[in-house]
């Protein structure tokens, strides 16, 4: 893709905002300029125009990308100024799909516009992933800053930045608000590199309500949109929270581990007590023998304003709990253990505290909504609002965790307000994060230097109405290469095939983990001893590669596990149709149009494909 001049791409946004070419300059003798600029305050009445920069040009759409950690679909209803700012005046994408349901996999999409398998992301951390496999030199910010935009970002950054060198600052970046890992972690006592100076706010044990992290970031964006609004330049903030993800705290002695706070089980805890899922009424079959229960992620601590605001709450219904029949499901979850009444009341108090935890985001988004509109930049600015992963409470005896196309994991919020946007709208297009590059691109007339896997979403936005056939690839791990995932032999990987770190990646998560959070990993625990770390050599792995493609999502496992869903009819992912005759032509046709997106690139990435066949 050639780079154009930012006159250009300029221009060319300004084409795509208003419908019109801009007329051609032309040349105007000196002494005739000079009276018509004497004249022309007697004419209009006015001195100037209100928003135009000196060249009389209308400045460029400003845009607030808002990322949450961790924020499952469902969750939205806590965040009603959200909704109300947002969603009432802008467009809901109802199936927005995370490429990769993994923190750093997903950010790295976001922000070099690729999939895992080109931007070489594949995990959270080294071998397969980790920030220092992302090409930074190629990203969003970069092609805002060349595109004359002020960039900043305020927050956590793809896993593992800034453990080898805090104070280095990513190219693209004006302003650098870095939080630095592992204190990415804490809401307190946290470390950001602000512009190559570190900063430590508070200390982890001390719970200072001036220093909570949402809001210091919160702070940190209004400061830098009064700072910009009057500025010549289109700005564009990038803020990410670390709500709702689990925090990375030190143990008693001292060795890294999460932990959690007792919390008020309020009604709740009866409820837990039982063996049956809160609501659903179903019974859950009784753990036998020495069955390893599951290690559920504790919630981060909300703000002290916020404790006990769901202290009462219950699980929502869903029929995907602790799910009875996993006969149609792959060996690894087959594998997993019924979720006992403890299990239960752990995840409910971790729903309850990561929903506490949201209260403190929405305020943001409604702080960060009145700066814009008090400082005259609502009208100009495109805010987009997402999560970079999903997370399980229970579905499919989950308890904890993401990594899995599953809906749980496998679907995030994505809201989007800005000019061109018809308030209170909802897109049905199959969406995924691997186009936030190219929306955020589309807006600022930016023109990335790699080619594209995902495309602009303008235009879905601004017409809810308009579809396309575009499939959504989600992969991980091994990921969707030019060999289609199979089930691997022992010793030397297949000629052609994924490397052995690859494989690695989906043993632990086959083994339990699907946190993928380092020494924070959930991994299962035998009753009566302390937790071990899941077994090397797992013969059953939990990577993928997925197609979602009108109301089917369907999922091919390295290990050979198959799964097949008609959302249509069974949105809770309960039935599996892999094998179910009725469904052969419809699962022919997704592995056919799986193996076309084995190592797309750019434009093969984006193709439509026919409508899916109707089973028998």
């Amino acid at each position: 893709m050639k780079t154009t001049s930012t006159a250009q791409a300029a221009a060319r946004t300004e084409k795509g905002t208003t419908g019109r070419r801009r007329r051609p300059v032309v040349a105007v003798p000196t002494a005739v300029l000079g009276l018509l600029l004497l004249l022309l305050p007697a004419a209009t009445g006015c001195v100037g125009v209100q928003g135009d920069d000196s060249q009389g040009k209308k400045k460029r759409p400003n845009v607030l990308m808002v990322m949450t950690d961790d924020q499952w679909l469902e969750s939205m209803r806590a965040l009603s100024k959200t909704r109300k700012l947002l969603g009432d005046e802008g467009v809901t994408f109802d199936r927005f799909h995370p490429s990769s349901p993994l923190c750093c996999t997903s950010r790295s999409t976001y922000l070099s516009g690729q999939f895992a398998h080109n931007n070489g992301v594949r995990h959270n951390s080294v071998p397969q992933g980790g920030y220092d496999k992302l090409n930074e030199k190629k990203t969003l910010p970069v092609w805002m800053q060349k595109a004359g935009y002020a960039t900043s970002h305020i927050g956590k950054y793809p896993n593992g930045y800034g453990k080898k060198d805090p104070k280095h600052v990513p190219p693209g970046w004006d302003e650098w608000r870095g939080s630095v890992d592992p204190t990415t972690y804490r809401m307190w006592g946290y470390q950001l590199n602000e512009n190559g100076k570190l900063h430590t706010y508070g200390k982890s044990d001390e719970e200072d309500p001036k220093l909570y992290q949402t809001d210091v970031y919160r702070d940190k964006g209004v400061d830098f949109i009064k700072r910009k609004a009057e500025g010549d330049k289109p700005f564009f903030l990038s803020l990410a929270f670390l709500a709702p993800h689990g925090e990375l705290l030190k143990d008693k002695d001292g060795k890294p581990g999460k932990k959690g706070k007792p919390r008020n089980k309020g009604k709740a805890g009866k409820k837990a007590g039982s063996d049956d899922h809160p609501k659903s009424g179903r019974a859950s079959r009784p753990a036998v023998g020495p069955a390893p229960r599951p290690v559920v992620g504790p919630a981060p601590r909300p703000a002290p304003r916020h404790k006990g605001k769901f202290a009462n709450e219950e699980l929502p219904e869903n029929p995907a709990y602790n799910e009875s029949d996993m006969r149609d499901k792959p060996r690894f979850l087959q594998k997993r253990p019924n979720l006992d009444s403890q299990t239960t009341e752990e995840i409910t108090e971790s729903y309850r505290g990561r929903m506490e935890s949201l209260l403190a985001v929405d305020e943001a988004v409604e702080k960060l909504m009145n700066t814009l509109k008090s400082t005259g930049q609502l009208d100009n600015t495109y805010v987009v609002f997402t999560s970079d992963n999903g997370f399980f409470f229970g579905e499919h005896r989950v308890p904890t965790g993401k990594f899995l196309p599953h809906g749980a994991s496998g679907q995030v919020p994505l809201v989007v307000r800005g000019p061109g946007i018809e308030a209170g709208q909802h897109s049905k297009e199959l969406t995924s994060n691997v186009d936030l590059a190219a929306t955020i691109s589309d807006i600022g007339g930016a023109d990335p230097d790699l080619a594209l896997d995902g495309r602009s979403l303008l235009p879905y936005g601004r017409d809810p109405r308009k579809s396309s056939d575009r499939p959504v690839l989600q992969e991980i791990a091994e990921g969707a290469r030019r060999t289609p995932v199979a089930a691997p032999g022992h010793g030397r990987p297949r000629a052609g095939g994924p490397p052995n770190d690859d494989v690695s990646a989906g043993r632990a998560a086959g083994a339990g983990d699907l946190d993928m959070d380092g020494p924070a990993s959930p991994a299962l625990e035998p009753r009566g001893k302390k937790k071990r770390k899941p077994p090397r050599g797992q013969e059953y792995s939990a990577a993928y590669e997925a197609i979602r493609a009108g109301h089917y999502l369907y999922i091919r496992y390295s290990a050979g596990g198959r799964e097949l869903y008609d959302l249509e009819s069974d949105p809770h992912e309960l039935t599996s149709r892999h094998n179910d005759p009725g469904y052969k032509k419809v699962r022919t046709f997704l592995d056919q149009r799986l193996d076309k997106l084995q190592g797309c690139v750019g434009e093969e990435c984006r193709e439509e494909i026919p409508q899916v066949p109707d089973p028998e």
